[in-house]
């Protein structure tokens, strides 16, 4: 007789979800779905408000991410009113640069510390009741500390340019609110509250080597781990091609690494990507025009 199995909700994850696995009569996996359960209708919630309301607005998607939101809008508003990227000021682009990296420095110490790390530091198949953040906070209380110290130190840059740790205020069209002071400046040179800046470069260094090393060790059950072929998709640089964190063109690879679209800007993203959606999740599927839904999609 077949049978479903559903966890709900998923732990560990930046958000809310589930799994439901359906069984057949000889209970063997006969499909798998991952819910993301989360109701999405910010396009519709923003119809009918001042346009400069919008960075404000759609960064309530996440509590985790809300600067990407609360940015990608703003740069979204530079274009409606005629500004382009290099039009802002460079004190103004600096502190947009800022602010998203400092999201994306916390936003990494959480998931590497609060989430990956009881995978890594107890090994996937230890009991679950101690393969967790707080375990990790009894077992190794230094890496534990400077998880959250690392993503204090992240959060300290967004409350400093926007007002606050979380769903803050500061970009707007064609800029920023505020300046950054140099007593500001100097609370993250002088460590007395947080560890200062070389700390916080230094501790990232040491994470890096740890998973080197634990890639190292591991590197037959890593590589295999949950790895099927997929497309990517991400931004480069306009100027190198490096990895772009804030604003850059869009490039897309196979699981081969041969590249299958580039030097595509943000704007012209609706013709080269159909977004599909599925009855069993609000989370929206999107995948390149040219390969089709089958093969057309991506990881970022």
């Amino acid at each position: 007789m077949s049978q479903k199995i559903v966890i709900d909700p998923v732990t560990r994850v930046e958000g809310h979800g589930k799994v439901t696995i359906h069984l057949d009569d000889q209970n063997k996996v006969k499909d798998a779905f991952f819910h993301i359960v989360e109701f999405r209708g910010f396009e519709r919630f923003i119809q009918g408000h001042p346009y400069w309301e919008a960075p404000v607005m759609v960064q309530r998607l996440c509590g985790i991410c809300p600067v990407s939101h609360h940015l990608a809008a703003a740069k979204a508003i530079d274009q409606i009113v005629g500004l382009d990227p290099e039009d802002l000021s460079l004190p103004a682009q600096k502190i947009r640069r800022l602010l998203h990296f400092g999201q994306v420095f916390q936003s990494h110490a959480l998931h590497f510390f609060y989430l990956a790390s009881p995978d890594l530091l107890f090994g996937y198949d230890a009991d679950p009741l101690k393969r967790n953040v707080v375990g990790v906070a009894m077992e190794y209380p230094e890496i534990a500390k400077k998880g959250i110290l690392m993503r204090k130190f992240g959060q300290e840059i967004i409350k400093m340019i926007t007002g606050k740790k979380i769903h803050g205020i500061s970009a707007s069209p064609g800029g920023v609110h505020k300046h950054i002071t140099p007593k500001e400046i100097q609370y993250f040179l002088d460590g007395t509250d947080i560890p200062n800046i070389n700390t916080m470069i230094d501790w990232s260094l040491e994470i890096l080597q740890f998973i080197k090393a634990y890639h190292e060790n591991n590197k037959m059950f890593l590589d295999s781990f949950a790895a099927y072929p997929s497309g990517h998709l991400g931004l480069v640089n306009k100027k190198n091609g490096f990895l772009e964190l804030y604003d850059g063109f869009l490039r897309a690879t196979d699981a081969e690494g041969t590249i299958t679209l580039d030097d595509i800007e943000n704007e012209t993203y609706a013709d080269y990507f159909y977004e599909s959606v599925e009855r069993w999740s609000y989370l929206k599927f999107p995948y390149l025009k040219h390969l089709g839904k089958e093969k057309g999609w991506n990881r970022v």
